[in-house]
């Protein structure tokens, strides 16, 4: 896209004022926050940082005290609890430069273009190579000027810790993986086929290794660092998606065979749903991890890939066929200490000491394309507002009541043993839900029994106290008592053979006979034997916009909720979740979600 200004040219090395609009959320991996970091650490210009996450507007915030507004992929620009309405609006007046930084390029592609035209951004920049990068943007961001990027860079913290010698790591092999949807096609699968398969292989070769895909196995900050100094060797493969899932679809259908087919694996589901979409768009870029393994002098063991050009194989990494075929290869020379030293030093490197995939020079790439697009300065600012408005959102998030009841909460998890106080302290909002919950658990006594229940199963408490809210919205939406600002109806859908019960939100106030017979499901219910309960809102969105709190709460995961644990407490205790839903199953199943 052409520059953007209207009065006259920036002289050459202006320093610009830049705000960057992120998510710092202490909890986050420390990429992201390396990530946020460098702006600040490494720009010729002023870079100034705030986080509009969780705030309905800002009173102080002025946009026009910057030159330049980044969002940073830490941020959803089309989800409602990163970036509220009032600062899209804002986003939409702001007359200067708007960049985009994107991740996770290949989910719910139709909307995230849309949150971006709206906002009118003016250059993206991407982690998706060509041709997926056109295949993505091509019509749905016409005139976007595209920057190729990597999803992070060489961490500044790893640069200077010693490495420790061969000899002295415990671990043969280490790795971490995620199990990731189905929907997002095989090369997501590979992260934890490789760990799965390596760990079969593994003990026949009596390798000592520490290898998990679970999220409980998952390792966060400083640990994560020794933990990968402590490796001889880390597994790998390409980061990315081999579908696009341009609006959803994908994975409606993954979900919808899930119901007929409870516990179906990849390749039945590969078979059955995802081979037309397989390959549509390929996204395959190099993880982060990588950075970090060679940093620590680790030795690279992956998949044959791209790796978005940065090494090469046999030259900075062993390759690991993907079927395992050239298994005793590889550990032949992962016991090779002089072929290991060889290679690492190689990828040390090429990588590390060549600074060409350091932060810093990420930055001055930034730089460059900000001083070719900006042609116009404005006049030196203090940036008062910004500073009234970081104030602003110390008062106000979290807000009161939930400092208040974070202290609550942290008696209550002392008391029971559980991490609902660790969480609250990182994610205000679970406290807002957690309030909620006990508040509505103690206005109605079927709730309360179910709350009463799970405790006893031991069923997590953050966990369960999510559920309980969602599940007493979800009441409300049925009876047609919950105030909120969207106007929805609620239809029930019953099927026999899965024994799954969903209630659909839909927009507006027309009303849907119920789907199944509501018998089978009273049948089900009261035997204990109901599967899967869900709620699916996200024809409305991800949010329940509730008016009385004026309060947003989130439903399960991106609108779908899967009520894991009161299904768990319908088998054990049928009789208590039957006390709950018989009401919401017997009676009119199509109520309006608003009532003025």
């Amino acid at each position: 896209m052409g520059s953007i200004g209207i009065n006259i040219d920036a002289p050459p090395g202006t320093r610009l004022s830049i705000l960057l609009l992120c998510d710092d959320w202490p909890g986050h991996a420390n990429t992201v926050h390396d990530h946020v970091n460098a702006f600040r650490r490494y720009s010729r210009h002023q870079v100034k940082t705030f986080n509009p996450v969780r705030m309905r507007e800002s009173l102080a915030l002025d946009l026009n005290e910057f030159d330049v507004v980044v969002i940073h992929y830490s941020l959803v620009l089309s989800n409602e609890r990163h970036v509220s309405r009032d600062f899209r609006d804002k986003l939409r007046r702001f007359a200067g430069l708007k960049v985009q930084f994107m991740q996770d390029e290949y989910r719910w592609v139709d909307r995230a273009t849309e949150a971006s035209r709206d906002a009118g951004i003016n250059v993206l920049f991407t982690a998706a190579q060509e041709p997926a990068a056109g295949q993505l943007y091509d019509q749905r961001l016409p005139g976007v000027r595209r920057v190729p990027t990597l999803t992070g860079y060489v961490p500044d913290n790893t640069q200077s810790l010693p490495l420790k010698p061969m000899g002295q790591r415990p671990i043969d092999v280490g790795y971490r993986g995620r199990d990731l949807p189905f929907w997002l096609g095989r090369l997501t699968q590979e992260k934890v086929w490789i760990a799965q398969r390596f760990l079969e292989h593994a003990a026949e070769y009596g390798l000592r290794c520490d290898i998990g895909w679970r999220e409980k196995d998952r390792i966060y900050g400083t640990r994560w660092i020794e933990f990968l100094a402590s490796c001889r060797a880390t597994l790998g493969t390409e980061s990315g998606a081999s579908i696009a899932d341009f609006d959803g679809s994908v994975e409606r259908a993954v979900r919808a065979y899930f119901r007929a087919h409870p516990g179906a694996k990849y390749d039945e589901v590969h078979e059955a749903v995802l081979r037309p979409y397989e390959g549509n768009v390929v996204v395959n870029v190099i993880s982060p991890r990588v950075f970090e393994a060679v940093s620590l002098g680790t030795g690279l063991v992956m998949f044959p890939g791209d790796y978005s050009g940065v090494v090469t194989p046999g030259e900075h990494y062993i390759v690991l066929e993907k079927d395992f075929s050239n298994m005793s290869e590889v550990v032949a020379k992962l016991r090779d200490d002089k072929l290991m030293a060889a290679l690492n030093e190689r990828a040390h490197d090429h990588i590390i000491k060549s600074g060409r995939w350091s932060y810093a020079s990420f930055i001055a790439g930034f730089d460059q394309v900000i001083a070719e697009e900006v042609k116009v300065a404005r006049a030196p600012s203090r940036a008062l507002r910004h500073r009234l408005a970081r104030a602003e959102r110390s008062i106000r998030v979290p807000p009161i009541r939930v400092r208040i009841f974070g202290s609550v909460f942290a008696a209550l998890s002392a008391a029971t043993g559980s991490n609902f106080s660790k969480r609250a302290a990182k994610d205000p909002e679970s406290v807002d839900k957690g309030f909620l919950a006990i508040r509505a658990a103690l206005r109605d006594g079927g709730l309360r029994a179910l709350l009463r229940e799970g405790r006893r199963a031991g069923l997590a408490l953050d966990r369960l106290l999510e559920e309980i809210l969602e599940l007493s919205l979800l009441r409300q939406a049925a009876r047609g008592t919950l105030r909120t600002r969207d106007d929805f109806t609620l239809t029930l859908e019953f099927d026999g053979a899965t024994k799954s019960l969903r209630f659909v939100s839909r927009l507006g106030q027309s009303r849907q006979p119920a789907n199944g017979s509501l018998k089978t499901a009273l049948d089900a219910l009261r035997a204990g034997a109901l599967d899967v309960i869900e709620w699916d809102h996200r024809a409305v969105g991800s949010l329940v916009r509730l008016q009385h709190p004026w309060l947003d709460v989130g439903i399960g995961a991106d609108g779908l909720e899967s009520f894991a644990l009161l299904s768990q407490i319908g088998r054990r205790n049928p009789h208590a979740l039957e006390r709950v839903l018989t009401p919401m199953i017997s009676g009119d199943q199509s109520r309006v979600g608003s009532i003025e």
